[in-house]
């Protein structure tokens, strides 16, 4: 049997973070604590006559990531902005691996130094997605799936929540609101997420909690962790939508890190499972301070 010749096999794999780390500017009357992340992975893999399977590819992917806190003497607001996008390029296709915009903004009574388990807060959350979106078998890209401004998840809410921790909080709201918008007509008429043909809104009532956790261990590993849920109070099927994210990092040096992003969502309007996606990824760091 005559056995192929192997000519090249080349795997070229890039990460590029800069880490912020937070910036507090304290006046007698407020605080302001900014931290920002923004990443990029790059993945190149050439086969040639390799006789063990696969396909040339390139994978490549962007994440930008702004926090911002603002307290006053008796007031607390959490600012939340993040950008993750992806693509993947196989036999001359390039498809999107992820495409999501996020923004969410937390406000609640009690500020500076505030020693008080509980406080009274609200919070919104809006989800879109930057460029359209296609099934993976519609290779001629004629039939868009998603697009931006279909969906736009917008949440509303009013609970509770703790200022006291610095690490991680828990929001929990029995009062909330979920709205999903398909603004685009022919997205629409497949009756994509949940939203009927007839409309371009789905709203639903229920219970919203957020969990959050940031915290640096040793100095030189990171980790973060966001985890939203709603619960639908008038579903004829009732389930829990989950929504969450891992970014974790330990640092190998001055420069080099090692770095994977998790991300889970379980909604049943889009998909009856969970949806799932994890990069890992060896990189360089450059932090500001």
């Amino acid at each position: 049997m005559k056995i192929k010749r192997i000519n090249v096999f080349l795997v070229f794999g890039m990460c590029f973070t800069i880490n912020l780390a937070a910036q507090t500017d304290t006046t007698k009357n407020r605080i302001f604590e900014h931290k920002g992340m923004y990443n990029v992975n790059f993945m190149r893999t050439d086969l040639r006559n390799w006789t063990q399977g696969g396909e040339s590819n390139t994978n490549a992917s962007l994440m930008v990531r702004e926090q911002l806190k603002i307290q006053s003497r008796k007031a607390t607001g959490r600012h939340l902005l993040q950008l993750n996008y992806g693509l993947n390029n196989q036999l001359g296709r390039t498809t999107k691996t992820i495409d999501n915009l996020q923004y969410v903004g937390n406000f609640s009574r009690g500020g500076i130094n505030d020693k008080k388990l509980v406080r009274l807060s609200g919070q919104v959350e809006l989800n879109t997605q930057a460029m359209p979106g296609y099934a993976v078998e519609d290779t001629a890209k004629t039939t868009m799936i998603s697009n931006i401004g279909s969906p736009i998840y917008a949440q509303f809410s009013l609970g509770a929540i703790s200022n006291r921790y610095k690490s991680w909080s828990l929001y929990f709201a029995p009062l909330g609101t979920k709205t999903t918008f398909v603004l685009d007509s022919n997205i629409r008429e497949l009756g994509a997420f949940g939203v009927d043909s007839t409309s371009s809104t789905l709203l639903q009532g229920g219970a919203n909690a957020t969990l959050t956790f940031n915290k640096i261990y040793w100095r030189t590993f990171k980790v973060l962790l966001r985890t939203d849920f709603f619960y639908n109070y008038f579903d004829e099927n009732p389930a829990l939508d989950i929504r969450g994210e891992l970014i974790s990092y330990y640092k190998l040096d001055k420069w080099f890190t090692v770095n994977i992003n998790y991300q889970f969502v379980q909604d049943f309007d889009a998909f009856e499972g969970w949806q799932l996606k994890s990069v890992a990824g060896f990189g360089v760091t450059v932090t500001l301070d």
